[in-house]
């Protein structure tokens, strides 16, 4: 038996409007399992597009910048503001047996839900707006103090959440943290290797055609075009320079009795420049 003066520990709990039950506010394990599951399906996503277009055109895709990753973000976000109006739930809520409503637990509409979906951006800074949640007495994300929205359970549930789920979220959290520091750290330092890489390649390629053209015409080419017919498909040989190599910047050939030099610049962010010489 309880001692006098002792109560069971319970969860915070909003008010809700007048004759309602009190709504139990959603843990922030449970956000943190929901908002992933959600986003992972988009980011699968993502990759199997990228890995189609990588295919079909077999260039050096950079999946950090460009509008692929765009796309796919603002489909996520008109995701997450229908599922989260009109007492619709997300795949990953409906998982979690959470769901958002707006003020005094009435459902949101779409243009406040449009409104919380876009501020996930601002939250995205530095996380700094999901954390929120961790200090504010309501559990309120950037966004959701922006619309006066709550994520609560539903139906409200005895307890806390489950280990199983806290669990999950730790993992979570400790992959976002490892993707955070992959894109802002290691993965555009690899994707820029990898650009310089794909530029020297094609520097090779031309430079291997200036051998030819100089074996069949006795001198060396002093343009793209000359050399692109000796590729067996001028088409596609035009197509991969300006995938392997800044074109913007211009690719430069010069050419003496002796040899060759190519100056190009490779499509990483600091447009590196590369040169090759021949003989």
């Amino acid at each position: 038996m309880e001692e006098p003066g002792q109560e069971e520990a319970q969860e915070p709990q909003e008010p809700s409007a007048e004759g309602s039950e009190p709504q139990e506010l959603a843990a922030f394990s449970e956000r943190v399992v929901a908002f992933c599951l959600d986003a992972a399906l988009f980011v699968a996503c993502y990759y199997v597009t990228l890995a189609l277009m990588s295919w079909k055109y077999p260039v050096a895709l950079n999946p950090y910048s460009g509008p692929l990753s765009l796309l796919w973000t603002g489909l996520f976000l008109i995701y997450q503001a229908y599922l989260s109006c009109e007492d619709r739930r997300s795949l990953g809520k409906a998982a979690l047996g959470i769901r958002v409503v707006g003020r005094e637990g009435v459902s949101l509409g779409l243009g406040a839900a449009a409104i919380r979906s876009a501020l996930y951006v601002a939250s995205s800074i530095m996380n700094l707006g999901f954390l929120w949640s961790l200090f504010n007495p309501a559990r309120r994300c950037w966004h959701d103090l922006a619309v006066g929205s709550l994520v609560v359970r539903d139906p409200p549930r005895p307890g806390g959440a489950r280990p199983l789920v806290r669990l999950a979220a730790v993992g979570c959290i400790a992959v976002l943290a490892g993707l955070v520091g992959w894109k802002h750290v290691v993965g555009p330092r690899y994707q820029r290797a990898m650009d310089i890489a794909y530029a020297r390649v094609g520097i090779q390629e031309i430079a291997q055609l200036q051998t030819i053209h100089h074996r069949k015409f006795g001198v060396y080419a002093r343009d793209l075009l000359a050399l692109a017919p000796l590729s067996g498909d001028p088409d596609a040989f035009m197509r991969d320079m300006a995938n392997l190599l800044d074109v913007d910047s211009g690719i430069r050939i010069e050419t003496d009795a002796k040899g060759f030099t190519i100056t190009a610049r490779a499509t990483d962010d600091r447009k590196t420049l590369i040169i090759q010489k021949g003989s």
